[in-house]
């Protein structure tokens, strides 16, 4: 459904957070490059997990894959860096291994750069997830998952062995921002937005991220998304036709006002 198309009036908010990370970059080859935040795949995957919603491996039929349950018609997700990261390189040793019918073979390790995440000033990586779906029973069940703290997978930041917690925030309030001129909280697609450069202090970058899969996994058009690096809000001018959503967190915070593009 296309941005300004979309009927919400709340969301589920939570941070996904780590004391390490590593989101692939898919077009990394001999190094295993990491994405500064987790893509939507890698969202969408993390929800399906708390969920226990199937694969294509594990579905009856296409229908009931996490890839059509959660598709960008019916769900929307958005992602806000809530901390400063560091990168780092790391050798890690794989085995090379080849199969021989039902047999498995091992032949000498292989030693692959990974990049990892790291947090800088603070204890964990934190992530803040904003997620909405138009079918009242997948919304109603991860909020009581994440109240509850119960989830069917565990969450895990990219890797397996980097597990990873959450803290449910809050259902909030979300509406249409009229302005066209704003701070935006989360991370965009580039073409959607104009930058402003005005404040030497924002630093943007870009990165090539993947957008979601078919029912068979078959990768969607990757899309150019930008964020701002050092925990400021970015300042952008909207283009035509792409809304922007505020979000107005519950009565303990009704001060709190943020403003939100789904990726």
């Amino acid at each position: 459904m296309p941005n300004n198309e979309l009927i919400l009036e709340n969301l589920l908010i939570f941070d996904f957070k780590g004391p390490m990370a590593h989101f692939r970059k898919y077009y990394t080859n001999s190094s295993s490059l990491s994405y500064l935040i987790p893509p939507k795949t890698v969202v969408i995957g993390l929800i399906a997990g708390l969920l226990g919603l199937p694969n294509e491996r594990n579905a009856k039929n296409s229908d009931d894959t996490y890839y059509e349950i959660l598709n960008s018609e019916v769900c929307s997700v958005a992602v806000s860096l809530r901390s400063k990261v560091n990168r780092m390189m790391q050798t890690i040793n794989y085995n090379f291994t080849k199969t021989e019918g039902k047999k498995i073979l091992f032949n000498k390790p292989t030693q692959i750069p990974l990049e990892i995440l790291i947090p800088r000033d603070c204890d964990e990586i934190v992530y803040r997830i904003y997620f909405h779906h138009q079918d009242k029973k997948i919304y109603g069940l991860l909020k009581e998952r994440l109240q509850m703290k119960e989830y069917v997978y565990p969450p895990y930041m990219g890797l397996t062995e980097f597990l990873a917690s959450i803290d449910y925030i809050a259902e909030s309030r979300i509406s249409k921002s009229s302005s066209r001129k704003v701070e935006i909280n989360t991370v965009c697609k580039l073409n959607e937005v104009q930058l402003e450069f005005i404040d030497d202090n924002l630093q943007y970058i870009t990165e090539n991220m993947p957008t979601g899969f078919l029912s068979d996994r078959t990768p969607k058009k990757p899309e150019e998304y930008v964020l701002e690096v050092k925990g400021n809000v970015m300042r952008v001018n909207l283009k035509d036709d792409v809304i922007c959503w505020s979000v107005t967190y519950p009565e303990k915070d009704s001060n709190l006002t943020e403003n939100i593009l789904f990726m």
